[in-house]
């Protein structure tokens, strides 16, 4: 997969026999994945997707970060991807100069977008007119969930911040994934059994609401069954400060200064103030029974 990073729209070149999706895609869910493959059982040339770096409107916080975009696009076979730098210069073209400067030079063959696609200077653009300007322009309607809900970036972010993980995975058609680096906690959990990496984000992804998940820990592409806990452990902190622990089962490793992802997979239960520590540690080891317990006879994941 080919991506290209356009700073400077002078430098974008045709690429042959293009077929073109556009959206911000934040999240790839099952709807972009679905307009992705449609555009690709409908085009015999170069699959491409125009994308950018960041939301063009201001969201709190985001599903997947560029590099995690540009690995669930190679996975779902796309050619190119060109990624725009939403720079202040960008946000204050108008929609005419993003039709002309951008996607006529990619010349594409034909074009694929959701109805909502907005672009150019406080997104007066839409996809009528790129029917003027464009003679295959595909416009492929939401996808609904059981309930007849759209299903969109926006909707999945409620999810995760209501903790409704089981949801938010179904509508994205895979886990929730969250990346981070290993910082130095207090060490408490330490101190009663039970060492925690304490995960300081990469990217600003949205934070599942507070509670207990069970989760897949990946450390250097090797998966290791954890639980996770968000909150400001209120049985043995002392400040207010958000945090985000994972107890990794049977590993002793060292992994301060390293690169994690926290897969969550279930919610257990909410953050609970327990009246001693030993009534933390009694329900730490339910958490680590259920979350096995879920891992063999619920996911079947060894």
């Amino acid at each position: 997969m080919n991506v290209i990073y356009l700073k400077n729209f002078d430098e974008v070149n045709e690429v042959p026999k293009l077929s073109l999706v556009l959206g911000n895609f934040d999240g790839v869910h099952i709807g972009h994945a679905q307009l992705i493959n449609y555009a690709r059982q409908n085009s015999s040339g170069n699959l491409g997707i125009l994308t950018f770096d960041k939301p063009l409107k201001t969201i709190e916080g985001c599903l997947t970060s560029l590099d995690d975009r540009l690995e669930i696009f190679n996975h779902l076979n796309v050619d190119y991807v060109f990624v725009i730098k939403t720079d202040d210069n960008f946000k204050q073209m108008s929609y005419i100069k993003f039709v002309d400067f951008v996607l006529k030079k990619l010349n594409p063959i034909k074009i694929f977008c959701g109805p909502d696609f907005k672009y150019g200077f406080n997104a007066q653009g839409d996809v009528y007119y790129l029917k003027e300007r464009f003679d295959q322009v595909y416009v492929l309607n939401y996808v609904n969930d059981h309930y007849g809900n759209k299903i969109s970036s926006s909707s999945i972010r409620e999810l995760i911040k209501n903790g409704d993980i089981y949801e938010a995975n179904r509508w994205l058609g895979r886990i929730y994934k969250i990346k981070g680096v290993v910082s130095k906690g207090k060490g408490k959990g330490t101190s009663f059994g039970f060492p925690t990496a304490n995960l300081t984000l990469l990217d600003p992804y949205i934070i599942p609401k507070e509670g207990v998940y069970v989760t897949l820990t990946n450390i250097n592409n090797k998966k290791f069954r954890s639980i996770t806990n968000i909150g400001k452990n209120p049985t043995i902190a002392d400040n207010n400060k958000l945090t985000i622990e994972t107890y990794i089962f049977d590993l002793q490793d060292e992994l301060y200064g390293k690169e994690i992802s926290v897969s969550f997979y279930h919610r257990l239960r909410d953050e609970i103030k327990f009246s001693s520590t030993e009534k933390l540690i009694e329900q730490l080891e339910k958490d680590i029974d259920d979350a096995i317990y879920y891992f063999d006879y619920v996911k079947n994941i060894h």
